[in-house]
């Protein structure tokens, strides 16, 4: 299982499970974390395996020295960080097609789409590459 699947369908349930998960997406060792934000390694482990929780001080490490969305951390929501890098955008994309997926006009329009790159003609493919062309264009 990939991280965008893990990060879908096993999202972390605890803060030091959301702090690990976060600290291994920035492919971080929990040395170099812990020298970051100024706590010792074994204070971070005992955030990491929820013997603790993070003092202030090591919320506002986290907040001036990394990206980590602290409200994320501690509420597990919203997204993992202020500026999401590639891999979190992807996930944030799949996770939004999961949330418009329940919308039944959402599935019907995603169904006859695919139909038509299934079967469709060159032109119709062309039509429907040339409209999500042009709404990109429009949203950049």
């Amino acid at each position: 299982m990939n991280l965008i699947e893990s990060s879908i369908s096993e999202s972390p349930l605890s803060v030091g499970a959301r702090l690990r998960y976060w600290r291994k997406l920035s492919r971080l060792r929990l040395v170099d974390m812990a020298e970051l934000i100024n706590v010792s390694q074994g204070s971070l482990s005992d955030l990491e395996n929820d013997k603790s929780l993070p003092s202030s001080g090591t919320l506002i490490g986290l907040c001036q020295k990394t990206e980590l969305n602290i409200c994320w951390l501690l509420t597990g929501e919203g997204r993992v960080t202020v500026k999401p890098n590639a891999e979190e955008k992807e996930v944030s994309v799949v996770q939004d097609f999961m949330d418009l997926s329940q919308d039944r006009d959402f599935r019907k329009t995603i169904a006859k789409v695919i139909n038509i790159f299934k079967s469709g003609s060159v032109s119709q493919k062309a039509h429907i590459h040339g409209f999500l062309v042009g709404i990109d264009s429009e949203m950049s």
